[in-house]
């Protein structure tokens, strides 16, 4: 009995300590994580002594890479274009040797001022960008961009509702009601909501691997990018259509609703109730409701292709993408990934055919 005692208490330590351990765990971490106060032995700054507010880097970026910097589980930033995170990859916009791109016939050097989001992070050797002076459709400036433009580390929500009303005790803003304790739900992965209130939303873990979306991320999106609501631009709102459940591929028509869901072309299922999400479902357009969104065409990071596309928008077959057949050879054969799903790398020819065209048709079948 005295084991079987021990047993349980034994396991109830690691139980909660799996939660009382977690540093984002809805909220504002410790603040030695990301602060020194005195620049001490015991917890040194990595970048500038004259950082400021005493973070642990050179600027705020820089202080989220000391810890989120590398490649896999909750890392962003590999040396290799390795990483399968649904946000995608910050080597993209960092990486120097840029491939060639073959645009109807004609070869365009790629450039990393065109991959995605480029955080200034001095000590990882990520600059803004020069090209983009605004976020692209609206007028923040790429000067003082950072993971702290869209995350907020310290997990605040609410701003001006229920901003510190009420202690965070749990992690992230999956629309369910809040403990019955008096205290409130995070943030999903602490987003900024100083724009819009932060998606509903949940991944299978840090990694972020799977993603299963419910409502509200494109609303957020357009916090910066404000122009692209109008009623010229693509919408974000439109529901997707049933088409999507039987495009398998260019050509192939037999999938069925169960298994429709393509990671590479997700969408969100229009609820706002987290607790009806499951990262690893696979089902399609189920319930009218499912509607597209910035995500289903972009990574929140970066990617291989412009403007952080989730596939290759310039050629007329993907398997003619330029990364997987220009001069990228070294890229490739180092680790980089430009293409998967679910945490895995996608072959383009194996999971789609040689002759697969753009996945806008997903929703378009137009091939």
């Amino acid at each position: 009995m005295k084991t079987k005692i021990l047993l349980a208490l034994v396991v109830s330590v690691f139980i909660l300590g799996g939660n009382a351990f977690a540093f984002h765990g809805g909220g504002v971490a410790h603040c030695d994580g990301c602060h020194s106060m005195h620049n001490s032995a015991d917890n040194p700054r990595t970048g500038s002594a004259l950082a400021p507010s005493l973070m642990k880097g050179s600027d705020p970026s820089s202080t989220c890479l000391n810890c989120h910097n590398g490649a896999g589980g909750y890392h962003i930033n590999s040396p290799n274009g390795a990483n399968k995170n649904e946000g995608g990859d910050f080597f993209w916009v960092a990486e120097t040797s840029i491939y060639d791109v073959n645009v109807r016939g004609t070869l365009v050097p790629n450039t990393p001022m065109n991959q995605g989001h480029n955080v200034i992070a001095a000590d990882f050797t990520l600059v803004e960008d020069t090209t983009n002076l605004v976020a692209p459709g609206g007028s923040f400036p790429s000067n003082i961009l950072g993971c702290n433009s869209c995350h907020d580390p310290h997990g605040q929500v609410g701003t001006g509702t229920r901003g510190g009303s009420a202690a965070i005790s749990v992690s992230g803003s999956y629309g369910a009601a809040d403990p019955v304790d008096g205290s409130i739900h995070g943030n999903y992965r602490i987003l900024e909501d100083s724009f819009a209130t932060a998606p509903v939303a949940r991944a299978n873990g840090s990694s972020g691997t799977s993603v299963d979306y419910g409502s509200g991320m494109s609303t957020w999106c357009l916090g910066c990018h404000t122009q692209y609501s109008a009623s010229n631009m693509h919408p974000t709102a439109d529901p997707v259509p049933v088409a999507y459940n039987a495009y398998k591929a260019s050509g192939n028509f037999t999938g069925v609703v169960a298994t429709a869901k393509d990671a590479l072309v997700p969408f969100e299922r229009g609820v706002t109730d987290g607790s009806l999400l499951n990262p690893a479902s696979t089902a399609g357009v189920s319930t009218g409701t499912e509607t597209v969104m910035c995500l289903t065409c972009h990574r929140a990071h970066a990617s291989a292709f412009d403007n952080a596309l989730r596939w290759d928008p310039n050629h007329e077959f993907l398997a003619d993408s330029g990364i997987l057949n220009e001069a990228t050879t070294t890229l490739l054969s180092n680790g980089a990934v430009p293409y998967y799903a679910l945490g895995v790398a996608v072959d383009i020819v194996a999971t789609y055919g040689e002759w697969q065209r753009s996945l806008c048709n997903k929703c378009h079948v137009q091939d």
